[in-house]
């Protein structure tokens, strides 16, 4: 189930909302966010719901365990049981199929078999944060094991995040706070996400498509720029559009997220784009992997090797390919380098924003995006060619989809981008917003872009959230 899709928007989604307003306060709510989401989790992953249902037991009762006895094998037992679990479905086929299956056709037809369960890197990392946070005694273990399976299980968050922590949520589960000025935001935040996945990024999926479908020998200058500069355009308002869907959802239930993207291309250099770009992740390895490893304490060399460590394996979470060790290996490198060249300092400059942070961050798109590292080296080949003969010319399949509407889109979204801008109406989406015309803001708002996204939605085919691949 996608939170554009006429099902969940007209069928799922209000029913949800009618009842968890009712419900909200009372004993009854925990139970209810938990059916519902295990629900909105089958529908769209069928008996995998039983694997969410063994991460909610393994990481309850791995919690209790931690809590009792706070020894080392114990924590480690279970953060172990959780990346078991996420290794095999995530990582068996790439890792078999690096070593050629040994040779072995049963071997190779038993790991192409398995199947990714949607949102798995998602909620095994949000059970390995709240296990180890009960280890450091930043909070206690949950007793009531329906509310910590509602946390768990929260479907606004589970399938692409953010990762949330439960002890930034814990006391929203235990006395949610809503009332209409709260509602209004979240709905009013649900729809700028809603508005970025439907008006945007999918429309100017087709041009990024349809430049990444072409061979190598057909790849031009031009068509190799217009795909990679659409897909960074889609993933960004995808994937931020996902995170405001998810925010805005959870506010109208009484649960507060943290924010997960901060004008991430507003950012000047690469380290600075980490510190904006899906922030959920990027503290969660701050905060699990780099500071325990020595963080910055051990001197450079091994700050460094740190750095490193955490991007190749933020690389390898996104993916099981050669492509995203490389992007991993790529983004550190460039971290790195400006810990040498500026020392780790914010940048602000308006020329090194464009002449080196865009064309950086757009590579590392292509990288992303690419199917496999031959792609990936073709497509760069191809924007690395402007005197090429031919180079500025556009094949057929990316001239249809650069419609009158897709590139008109990608205009607009550059020029968001351009003017460090997000697209989200000023007023709009503020929680504490007061006043009748902040409240009748929001509702014209929502109203209108309720409208337009319909007139979208109907005539379209089914379109995932591109995270939804992780």
């Amino acid at each position: 189930m996608v939170f554009s899709d006429q099902a969940f928007l007209y069928l799922y989604l209000p029913v949800t909302l009618l009842l968890g307003v009712i419900l909200n306060g009372t004993r009854l709510f925990s139970p209810f966010i938990l059916l519902s989401s295990l629900i909105f989790f089958y529908w769209s992953s069928g008996l995998y719901v039983f694997l969410l249902l063994v991460s909610i037991v393994l990481n309850y009762a791995g919690a209790l365990a931690v809590e009792r006895w706070h020894r080392r094998s114990v924590v480690a037992a279970v953060i172990g049981l959780n990346v078991l679990i996420l290794c095999y479905y995530k990582y068996t086929a790439f890792l078999l199929g690096s070593v050629g299956f040994f040779g072995s056709e049963p071997l190779k037809a038993f790991a192409e078999a398995i199947v990714l369960p949607i949102g798995i890197s998602f909620f095994t990392f949000q059970g390995i944060s709240y296990v180890i946070d009960v280890w450091r005694r930043e909070v206690k273990a949950e007793r009531n094991i329906v509310l910590f399976a509602a946390y768990k299980a929260f479907f606004p968050q589970l399938i692409a995040g953010p990762i949330v922590r439960y002890k930034d949520v814990e006391k929203d589960f235990h006395h949610p706070e809503l009332d209409t000025d709260i509602f209004a935001a979240g709905a009013a935040r649900f729809m700028v996400g809603l508005c970025k996945k439907v008006l945007i990024a999918d429309s100017v999926a087709g041009v990024a498509d349809a430049s990444f479908a072409l061979a190598g020998a057909d790849q031009t200058f031009a068509s190799a720029w217009l795909g990679a500069i659409a897909y960074s355009i889609q993933i960004y308002f995808d994937f931020s559009g996902y995170s405001d869907m998810a925010i805005g959802l959870a506010m109208m239930f009484g649960i507060r997220f943290r924010e997960n993207f901060n004008h991430p291309y507003a950012a000047a250099t690469v380290t600075e784009f980490w510190r904006r770009w899906h922030m959920s992740l990027s503290t969660w390895f701050r905060d699990y992997l780099y500071i325990p490893l020595g963080g910055n304490r051990a001197g450079p060399v091994r700050t460094y090797v740190n750095l490193m460590i955490v991007f190749l394996a933020t690389g390898v979470w996104h993916g099981a390919a050669w492509t995203f060790v490389l992007w991993g290996i790529y983004h550190g490198a460039f971290l790195i380098g400006e810990r040498l060249l500026l020392g780790g300092r914010a940048v602000a400059s308006q020329a090194l924003r464009l002449i080196y942070f865009f064309p950086v961050v757009i590579v590392g798109w292509v990288m992303f995006r690419a199917p496999d590292l031959p792609a990936f080296v073709s497509h760069l080949r191809a924007m690395a060619s402007p005197l090429a003969e031919g180079a500025w010319t556009i094949p057929g399949g990316v001239q249809l989809a650069l419609s009158p509407q897709a590139t008109a889109t990608m205009l607009l979204a550059c020029l968001l981008i351009l003017m460090q801008g997000e697209f989200r109406p000023a007023g709009v989406v503020v929680a504490g917003a007061s006043g009748e015309l902040a409240r009748y803001g929001r509702l014209a708002f929502v109203v209108a872009a309720v409208t337009v996204c319909t007139i979208y939605v109907i005539p379209q085919s089914f379109s995932p959230f591109l995270y939804f691949r992780f």
